[in-house]
């Protein structure tokens, strides 16, 4: 109880869960409902399968990157800026309509792995940050928790929004209206976890 009222009382484990919620609410919602879209497509189930487990699949290679990247020196908050920029680019892409058309479907596809891929950059860094912003060595764990649990939480609301929008709308047309505002609001979180980040390394010094 102490450890988890000491993380709760800290500004650092609030700002990473946020975010992470941020991210996870539309990765899911995004690519939890591309079977679906294919299948208004006009995409068989066996191809439209395939086609999502590569999105999916695409995820992974940022989650490594973003370790490598971290060991290089990028700053975490780069990192973070750089995933919902090509998470956002990528919704875009994917599900805006100019005139009454969208992309080519070869197109929409690589803008969707762009959105995973690139977006794969923000989960890895969160972590090491939510190592890093943890108020003390006893509760990393309930930090990483906290930030898991509210991970979850964007999983389970992330959806509904953006099956309400395309019921209110008639269309997946607006996704991306839906994901560039959860974008702009993680780079207003990635700000604040970056001031967090230098305010420990003035401390430290």
């Amino acid at each position: 109880p102490q450890r988890l009222a000491l993380t709760l009382r800290s500004p650092g484990p609030w700002l990473v869960a946020l975010t992470f919620a941020v991210y996870s609410s539309q990765w899911l919602a995004v690519v939890g409902f591309l079977p679906t879209v294919y299948a208004q497509l006009g995409l068989s189930a066996g191809v439209a399968g395939v086609l999502s487990a590569c999105v999916a699949l695409a995820n992974v290679s940022g989650n490594i990157l973003s370790g490598r990247l971290l060991q290089r020196g990028w700053l975490p908050q780069r990192l973070l800026w750089m995933g919902f920029a090509g998470m956002a680019l990528g919704a875009m892409g994917a599900y805006a309509v100019w005139q009454g058309e969208g992309l080519p479907m070869s197109l929409r596809f690589v803008c969707v792995v762009m959105f995973s891929a690139v977006g794969g950059l923000i989960p890895g860094t969160l972590f090491s940050c939510a190592l890093r912003l943890a108020p003390s060595e006893g509760t990393v764990s309930t930090t990483v928790g906290y930030m898991q649990q509210w991970s979850a939480f964007g999983q389970f609301a992330g959806p509904p929004l953006v099956a309400w929008v395309a019921a209110g709308v008639g269309g997946w047309q607006w996704t991306w209206v839906v994901a560039v505002t959860l974008c702009a609001v993680g780079a207003m979180l990635a700000a604040r976890v970056g001031r967090a980040l230098q305010g420990l390394e003035k401390a430290h010094v």
